[in-house]
Protein backbone atom coordinates (compact mmCIF):
# COMPACT_ATOMS: atom_id res chain seq x y z
CA UNK A 1 0.00 0.00 0.00
CA UNK A 2 2.84 2.39 0.84
CA UNK A 3 4.91 1.49 -2.22
CA UNK A 4 1.98 2.16 -4.55
CA UNK A 5 2.05 5.83 -3.46
CA UNK A 6 5.76 6.30 -4.18
CA UNK A 7 7.77 6.74 -7.37
CA UNK A 8 9.39 3.57 -8.64
CA UNK A 9 12.65 2.76 -6.93
CA UNK A 10 15.77 2.84 -9.09
CA UNK A 11 18.41 0.78 -7.30
CA UNK A 12 21.32 3.15 -7.91
CA UNK A 13 24.05 3.54 -5.32
CA UNK A 14 26.17 6.61 -4.65
CA UNK A 15 29.33 6.24 -2.61
CA UNK A 16 29.42 9.20 -0.25
CA UNK A 17 32.54 8.33 1.68
CA UNK A 18 34.80 5.31 1.04
CA UNK A 19 36.02 5.38 4.66
CA UNK A 20 33.07 5.78 7.00
CA UNK A 21 33.43 6.63 10.65
CA UNK A 22 30.76 7.21 13.28
CA UNK A 23 30.51 11.00 12.65
CA UNK A 24 30.04 10.30 8.91
CA UNK A 25 27.24 7.83 9.60
CA UNK A 26 25.52 10.24 12.02
CA UNK A 27 25.77 13.01 9.42
CA UNK A 28 24.37 10.74 6.68
CA UNK A 29 21.36 9.69 8.79
CA UNK A 30 20.50 13.34 9.51
CA UNK A 31 21.08 14.40 5.89
CA UNK A 32 18.92 11.54 4.59
CA UNK A 33 16.11 12.67 6.85
CA UNK A 34 16.19 16.16 5.36
CA UNK A 35 16.63 15.07 1.74
CA UNK A 36 14.00 12.33 1.64
CA UNK A 37 11.18 14.11 3.51
CA UNK A 38 9.11 14.78 0.39
CA UNK A 39 8.73 11.04 -0.23
CA UNK A 40 7.21 10.51 3.21
CA UNK A 41 4.69 13.26 2.44
CA UNK A 42 3.18 10.93 -0.18
CA UNK A 43 2.05 8.31 2.35
CA UNK A 44 2.41 9.55 5.93
CA UNK A 45 -1.37 10.01 6.16
CA UNK A 46 -1.60 6.22 6.41
CA UNK A 47 -0.01 6.56 9.86
CA UNK A 48 -1.93 9.67 10.94
CA UNK A 49 -2.95 9.85 14.58
CA UNK A 50 -2.56 12.43 17.32
CA UNK A 51 -1.83 9.69 19.87
CA UNK A 52 1.96 9.23 20.23
CA UNK A 53 1.58 5.75 21.74
CA UNK A 54 -0.54 4.56 18.83
CA UNK A 55 1.81 6.20 16.31
CA UNK A 56 4.93 4.58 17.74
CA UNK A 57 3.18 1.20 18.05
CA UNK A 58 2.05 1.40 14.41
CA UNK A 59 5.53 2.37 13.18
CA UNK A 60 7.10 -0.37 15.30
CA UNK A 61 4.74 -3.03 13.90
CA UNK A 62 5.17 -1.75 10.33
CA UNK A 63 8.96 -1.86 10.54
CA UNK A 64 8.93 -5.34 12.08
CA UNK A 65 6.58 -6.63 9.39
CA UNK A 66 8.03 -5.03 6.26
CA UNK A 67 11.71 -4.39 7.01
CA UNK A 68 13.70 -7.49 7.96
CA UNK A 69 16.63 -6.67 10.18
CA UNK A 70 19.97 -7.14 8.42
CA UNK A 71 22.96 -5.50 10.03
CA UNK A 72 25.24 -3.80 7.55
CA UNK A 73 28.99 -4.34 7.81
CA UNK A 74 31.04 -1.40 9.05
CA UNK A 75 32.61 -1.11 5.58
CA UNK A 76 29.23 -0.58 3.92
CA UNK A 77 26.76 1.69 5.66
CA UNK A 78 23.81 2.91 3.58
CA UNK A 79 20.75 5.11 3.73
CA UNK A 80 17.83 5.15 1.32
CA UNK A 81 14.58 6.72 0.23
CA UNK A 82 11.55 4.90 1.71
CA UNK A 83 10.82 3.04 -1.52
CA UNK A 84 14.38 1.68 -1.42
CA UNK A 85 14.00 0.44 2.12
CA UNK A 86 10.63 -1.17 1.36
CA UNK A 87 11.59 -2.61 -2.04
CA UNK A 88 14.64 -4.30 -0.54
CA UNK A 89 12.55 -5.30 2.47
CA UNK A 90 15.60 -5.18 4.70
CA UNK A 91 17.65 -2.74 6.70
CA UNK A 92 19.33 -2.15 10.00
CA UNK A 93 18.74 0.26 12.87
CA UNK A 94 19.54 3.25 10.61
CA UNK A 95 16.80 2.27 8.18
CA UNK A 96 14.25 1.80 10.97
CA UNK A 97 15.18 5.20 12.39
CA UNK A 98 15.20 7.00 9.02
CA UNK A 99 11.84 5.50 8.05
CA UNK A 100 10.16 6.25 11.40
CA UNK A 101 11.58 9.78 11.61
CA UNK A 102 10.49 10.40 8.01
CA UNK A 103 6.88 9.52 8.80
CA UNK A 104 6.88 11.56 12.03
CA UNK A 105 8.46 14.58 10.34
CA UNK A 106 5.89 14.44 7.56
CA UNK A 107 2.97 14.22 10.01
CA UNK A 108 4.30 17.30 11.77
CA UNK A 109 4.74 19.21 8.50
CA UNK A 110 1.49 18.27 6.80
CA UNK A 111 -0.94 17.81 9.66
CA UNK A 112 0.44 19.98 12.44
CA UNK A 113 1.07 17.05 14.75
CA UNK A 114 2.98 17.90 17.91
CA UNK A 115 5.62 15.18 18.00
CA UNK A 116 9.22 16.05 18.71
CA UNK A 117 11.44 13.31 17.32
CA UNK A 118 15.15 12.86 17.91
CA UNK A 119 17.69 10.44 16.55
CA UNK A 120 19.31 8.78 19.55
CA UNK A 121 22.78 7.53 18.63
CA UNK A 122 23.85 5.26 21.47
CA UNK A 123 26.44 2.85 22.73
CA UNK A 124 25.99 0.22 25.41
CA UNK A 125 28.40 -1.11 28.00
CA UNK A 126 31.85 0.39 27.63
CA UNK A 127 31.32 1.81 24.15
CA UNK A 128 33.48 4.82 23.34
CA UNK A 129 31.37 5.71 20.30
CA UNK A 130 27.72 5.24 19.45
CA UNK A 131 27.01 2.25 17.21
CA UNK A 132 23.21 2.08 17.35
CA UNK A 133 20.41 4.52 16.51
CA UNK A 134 16.73 4.71 17.37
CA UNK A 135 14.05 7.39 17.63
CA UNK A 136 12.87 9.21 20.74
CA UNK A 137 9.37 10.63 20.32
CA UNK A 138 7.92 13.28 22.64
CA UNK A 139 4.39 14.53 22.63
CA UNK A 140 4.83 18.29 23.02
CA UNK A 141 1.44 18.54 24.72
CA UNK A 142 2.44 16.57 27.81
CA UNK A 143 6.20 15.96 27.41
CA UNK A 144 5.87 12.17 27.62
CA UNK A 145 8.72 10.37 25.84
CA UNK A 146 8.61 7.07 23.95
CA UNK A 147 11.62 5.23 22.60
CA UNK A 148 10.88 3.65 19.21
CA UNK A 149 13.36 0.88 18.41
CA UNK A 150 12.25 -2.13 16.30
CA UNK A 151 15.80 -3.55 16.25
CA UNK A 152 15.84 -7.16 17.50
CA UNK A 153 17.41 -7.46 20.93
CA UNK A 154 17.28 -3.73 21.56
CA UNK A 155 16.60 -2.49 24.99
CA UNK A 156 18.44 -1.85 28.15
CA UNK A 157 19.84 1.49 29.13
CA UNK A 158 22.46 3.04 26.87
CA UNK A 159 25.64 4.24 28.53
CA UNK A 160 26.52 6.72 25.77
CA UNK A 161 23.91 8.93 24.09
CA UNK A 162 24.27 11.50 21.28
CA UNK A 163 20.97 13.21 20.39
CA UNK A 164 20.20 14.86 17.06
CA UNK A 165 16.90 16.66 16.61
CA UNK A 166 14.94 15.42 13.60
Amino acid sequence: MVLSRLPQFIDKWVLINPEQYVPDIIREVCTSHRLFGRYYDLFSYLFYTTDPVLLTENLYRFCKRYIDYQEEPIEFQSSSVPQGILTRGAGDCKHYAIFSAGVIGSLNRLYGCCFEAKFMFVGYGRAKEPYHVFISVKDNRDESEIWLDPTPGSGGMPTLIVERKV
